[in-house]
């Protein structure tokens, strides 16, 4: 069968589809990746073939600071994000959530990953191509619209904790709970409006289906999931880290507890810099009797700032190979990041990010006992001077490189990872649904 995988122009989201597009083409299946032109060298450096659609507009090109620190030119793209993660009940009233889509879909759905130059080439390459799979970012809302128009089957991918299922759930359920006159759905309008310029049907169901998929792929731990009433096909998170060389120092036995800080790929490619001081952190870390690997680049290590004698800068070393001689992770909260400590078993802890799942991520560490999370509150600018100060930072690592504990839990929710099923082994369902769902 023929598979189209589109995501908008962000290497993180993309990484996290490439172990599921290489079993399906593994398995003989032909295989393409649709995204924006910024994407298709790194689409074409993992041996796929890349449809590029849509322009360059996007989330690429905000500035970064110029001491390369704490960045602030990204409060549009936080406050989008914030309102779709909010999980207290006490919170979730109907204007909160009706408010939260309306302004998801006008800007955040609409224009961030793709806009209206995407969906359209998206759709004629579709029609031309006639995929009978299209399976899409959970960001990338051009995907269903495309499959409908084409007569393919569809599933959505999820990069992180279901925030959108979740939500949407709560959407339905208070928004059908109205009298009739009070119902206002934007988002079955905004659906509405782009089904209708490609000739498709409309209707509630199919609302609810360009919002969740058919069914739904959950490379998420299954103790992080939200309790959904979705179809979907669990996945074991495959670590992909790029095309690299492996040095060969990661497999040395290190002299004294390595620690890797990374903070992912996202902050500094995408959105401009990192959300606190990578050199107060490192700074930090000197005063430990531990070996720091820092993946950072040189913005986001700042203009002649001296490192630490026990620190060792690289702009990129692969995580799946560096974690295994690794004692702990310090990092930002990224799925991709995320994901690569889990399968190797490493203790965690979360400086989190505030874009989407971080904070949450840093949660479930805790209640299993593999990792801490920092508040995030405390991480910019004098509160996280003073925490340093205080110790409690350099504490929490000596914390997590010392105790056995950390790292025998980690162990475990490894070894539950890995009893997930593989890419491999889900092919044949994926060739089952789509025979269900193909027009």
């Amino acid at each position: 069968m023929r598979v189209l995988f589109t995501v908008y122009a962000a290497k993180t989201h993309f990484y996290n589809m490439v172990p599921i597009a290489w079993a399906l083409r593994a398995a003989g299946h032909d295989v393409r990746v649709a995204s924006q032109p910024q994407l298709a060298e790194a689409i074409g450096r993992t041996g796929l073939p890349a449809v590029a659609v849509g322009d360059e507009d996007g989330l690429e090109g905000r500035e970064t600071p110029a001491d390369g620190g704490h960045v602030t030119s990204d409060t549009s793209w936080r406050d989008l994000n914030a309102g779709v993660t909010e999980t207290r009940p006490s919170k979730l009233t109907w204007d909160y959530v009706l408010g939260t889509f309306t302004v998801a879909c006008s800007t955040h759905y609409e224009h961030a990953t793709g806009g209206r130059a995407m969906l359209d080439d998206l759709v004629d390459h579709a029609r031309d191509w006639r995929p009978d799979l299209v399976i899409w970012d959970a960001m990338t809302f051009a995907g269903p619209v495309a499959a409908r128009a084409c007569g393919a089957a569809h599933a959505r991918m999820l990069f992180g904790l279901d925030y959108i299922g979740r939500m949407y759930g709560d959407y339905v359920r208070l928004r059908d709970g109205l009298p009739p006159e009070r119902r206002d759905d934007p988002v079955g309008d905004w659906v509405t409006g782009r089904l209708t310029r490609f000739g498709c049907a409309t209707g509630p169901e199919l609302t609810t289906e360009m919002m969740t998929g058919q069914w739904t792929i959950d490379p998420t731990p299954s103790w992080m999931r939200f309790p959904l009433d979705l179809p979907t096909l669990p996945v074991r998170y495959v670590p992909y880290n790029g095309p690299t060389s492996v040095p060969d120092w990661t497999h040395e036995r290190p002299a004294r507890p390595r620690v890797c800080l990374s903070l992912g790929m996202t902050a500094r490619e995408v959105l401009g810099g990192d959300a606190f001081s990578v050199t107060d952190l490192l700074d930090a870390l000197g005063e430990l009797d531990i070996e720091v690997i820092a993946t950072l680049n040189a913005d986001q290590l700042g203009g002649g700032h001296r490192l630490p004698p026990n620190v060792k800068a690289l702009d990129f070393v692969p995580l799946n190979d560096l974690l295994p001689s690794c004692s702990a992770v310090i990092h930002h909260g990224g799925f991709g990041t995320l994901g690569n400590a889990l399968v190797h078993g490493v203790p965690q802890i979360i400086a989190p990010g505030r874009y989407w799942d971080e904070v949450d991520f840093g949660r479930h560490l805790e209640a299993r006992g593999a990792g801490l999370l920092l508040d995030h509150e405390e991480l910019s600018g004098d509160a996280l001077k003073s925490r340093l100060d205080a110790g409690s930072f350099r504490d929490g690592v000596a914390k997590l490189v010392g105790d056995p504990a950390y790292r025998d839990n980690a162990a475990r929710v490894r070894d539950e990872m890995l009893a997930a099923p593989s890419p491999h082994d889900l092919v044949a369902e994926l060739e089952r649904l789509t025979a269900a769902h193909r027009a």
